[in-house]
């Protein structure tokens, strides 16, 4: 998991400055409407609403936003239909990549990442062509300034959680899919603050980029990805050294 835990420590950083340009309300409105959809609009039942709207309150979003999105996603009030889709495709350097969408028009959607995957030097692939690379796990984020390593891996051992990995500003925990909402609640019952809880996509194995300006490329790709409005995760099987990463200026 070496790729995602470094990945993951770049993306936490990202985050807050698209909390400050206000990408992560579009991202988080599109997770409650979607979630809502598939799982029904009552909180209490619908574990994946749950958690976005308890990310959604961690953002500051009105609350009034938060149901609109509820009622869209109940069909209570018109408003887009959203679906969720998967891209794969390839960075600079070989590095496997893969795209969770959500969107209400999958055709601008493809074009605009088939786009940026080409800008940057990457390629789209087809359906298929990397997933292979990946395995699909629960991932629940943890601010490492809030618990210590050892007490996380106490209770994440006592929540029935696979695995914990730690970085300078978050803990990775790390659940089967299907265990996801569980370990969260059981984690939070025994005291640990949760930030962030979603299924994600995990690397099998990883690309070592060890060439600066390779790695610039493929931080840019990743970066110009996440960006895209209909974007709500990306992936990537890379391991770049830390003394390139500062050399990149990341």
């Amino acid at each position: 998991m070496a790729g995602h835990s470094h990945w993951a420590q770049i993306k936490h950083k990202k985050a807050k400055i698209d909390a400050q340009r206000g990408k992560l309300f579009s991202k988080l409105i599109r997770e409650i409407t979607v979630a809502t959809r598939l799982g029904g609009p009552n909180p209490e039942f619908n574990p994946r609403l749950r958690t976005a709207i308890e990310q959604a309150k961690r953002a500051n979003m009105p609350w009034e936003t938060i149901e609109r999105a509820i009622k869209k996603g109940s069909g209570e009030i018109e408003g887009e239909a959203f679906e969720e889709v998967v891209y794969e495709g390839y960075a600079p350097g070989g590095v496997a990549v893969m795209v969770m969408a959500t969107t209400d028009n999958r055709n601008r959607t493809t074009s605009e990442i088939r786009h940026t995957f080409s800008k940057f030097g990457g390629s789209l692939g087809s359906s298929g062509c990397v997933s292979y690379l990946f395995q699909r796990k629960g991932y629940i984020e943890v601010p490492a300034n809030e618990i210590s390593e050892e007490e996380l891996l106490e209770k994440a051992i006592e929540a029935g959680a696979e695995d914990v990995q730690s970085g300078p500003e978050i803990h990775q925990v790390y659940t089967a899919p299907e265990d996801l909402y569980e370990v969260k609640d059981k984690l939070e019952k025994l005291g640990v603050p949760v930030e962030k809880a979603q299924i994600t996509w995990i690397p099998i194995s990883t690309v070592s980029v060890d060439d600066p300006e390779t790695a610039k490329k493929v931080l840019r790709l990743i970066d110009a990805l996440d960006d895209l409005d209909d974007v709500q995760q990306v992936i990537a099987n890379f391991e770049i050294p830390e003394a390139i990463l500062k050399e990149v200026g990341t």
